[in-house]
């Protein structure tokens, strides 16, 4: 089996929303929780959490959870800083998972199915899709990359690489929840219509 980590990306600010959008709680589950759940127990040797703004809510939100933390000093300057940050930790990688904070409604039966693909297909990138959207979490043969991503700045994600070689990436058939985030009152006005109770985090 290859070596394959997860990186959770959770530095930002969530300046949209005016609080620690990842410390929100859906039924009782924080959005950090949620978001890193599936990737707990899966063949990820290894599940990375990036942390910046508010490092002790997120800490505490994953209690009991086995990760290793990554705190991103830089994080101000974008989400650039945070995927570089996590370099030095992954490069032994065979392939990475890259997943967004503010995406809880993954599931672990799709982190499994996008590994099956990656060892048994041998893809360089593997992006769930859904209604046509691409989505998150992305599954990376990290090696050939790597000079890439040490030259991203700013707000500067994985999109822009994966972007530069269509030809190396595989589509899988996605969900609601791999393109499903939390930015705005909006998003959790209509969680809330779905029927999910939510409250801010106030530990």
């Amino acid at each position: 089996m290859k070596k394959i980590y997860t990186v959770i990306l959770a530095a930002g600010f969530s300046s949209r929303l005016g609080f620690n959008k990842l410390t929100l709680k859906i039924d009782g589950k924080s959005v950090i929780r949620r978001a890193v759940e599936p990737f707990i127990a899966t063949p990820s040797r290894k599940v990375f959490v990036v942390t910046g703004f508010e490092e002790d809510k997120i800490r505490h939100a994953l209690h009991g959870f086995s990760v290793e933390y990554i705190h991103n000093r830089q994080y101000p300057k974008g989400m650039s800083t945070s995927i570089k940050a996590a370099l030095s930790f992954i490069q032994d990688g065979d392939g990475i998972f890259f997943h967004l904070g503010d995406k809880p409604f993954i599931e672990k039966r799709l982190v499994m199915e996008m590994v099956r693909i990656f060892e048994k297909r041998k893809p360089s990138i593997v992006v769930p899709v859904h209604n046509g959207m691409k989505g998150h979490p992305v599954l990376i043969r990290i090696a050939p990359y790597i000079r890439e991503i040490e030259r991203l700045t700013g707000e500067s994600g994985l999109r822009e690489i994966i972007e530069r070689h269509p030809e190396d990436i595989m589509h899988i058939q996605g969900i609601e929840g791999n393109i499903l985030d939390i930015d705005t009152s909006e998003d959790i006005s209509l969680l809330r219509k779905r029927g999910y109770h939510i409250e801010e985090d106030k530990d």
